[in-house]
């Protein structure tokens, strides 16, 4: 309930880099960690924007002998509250704290798992970030993320029409990146509001 609490307090104070009123549900956070859990082998995974930490908490718990796991994050309530309750203190797992744009991470990925708001982006800054993280997947690696079912009906009957025209801009950009990187889409109900966790697997050739 705490960490409920504190994510409720940094959406109100922080709405630009917060997207969300609540962390996500336990089944949204095990729909979108599947990929990075299915991998075989000694796994390279990035989370960026993992907030309180619940899809953290999935792949710490997931993770075996000769994982590194590298996790990024911006905000600095957020990360004390990783360092505090959710991450381990061992030299496989590295909090970066600070923006993605900016992290100092060599890349080579077999998953990625992504929890920023892009929605409270302006779409260029979307657009940058999903192509750097698809640059920092290996190939056959996935990148994961959520999308809020039907958000974008939603602002759009109350949107001006430089935002319906930037929101269409942004989904224009996701289907292209779903058409070239094998994209698929699991609808998960048990979330406040229901939510697409979306996954893109980078093919051999660079999208």
């Amino acid at each position: 309930m705490a960490h409920r609490r504190g994510f409720l307090r940094e959406f109100l104070t922080n709405r630009s880099t917060v997207g969300a009123i609540a962390p996500s549900s336990k089944g949204l956070a095990k729909a979108i960690t599947k990929p990075a859990r299915s991998c075989v082998g000694a796994r390279r995974w990035l989370e960026v924007g993992p907030g309180t930490g619940v899809f953290t908490r999935e792949l710490v718990d997931a993770m075996g002998e000769g994982d590194h796991f590298d996790v990024v994050e911006l905000n600095a309530a957020f990360c004390k509250t990783l360092r505090a309750d959710v991450l381990p203190q061992n030299d496989h797992v590295v909090l970066h704290e600070g923006s993605i744009e900016d992290a100092s991470i060599s890349g080579n990925y077999h998953a990625i798992v992504c929890g920023l708001p892009y929605n409270a982006f302006p779409t260029n800054v979307s657009r940058s970030i999903l192509r750097r993280l698809v640059q920092l997947l290996r190939p056959g690696g996935t990148l994961s993320f959520f999308e809020y079912a039907a958000i974008r009906h939603m602002r759009s009957a109350v949107s001006s029409k430089s935002v319906k025209r930037a929101m269409l801009w942004h989904a224009t950009f996701i289907a292209r990146l779903e058409q070239d990187m094998r994209g698929r889409r699991e609808l998960v109900m048990m979330n406040m509001p229901p939510a697409w966790a979306v996954h893109l697997t980078k093919e051999d050739a660079q999208p």
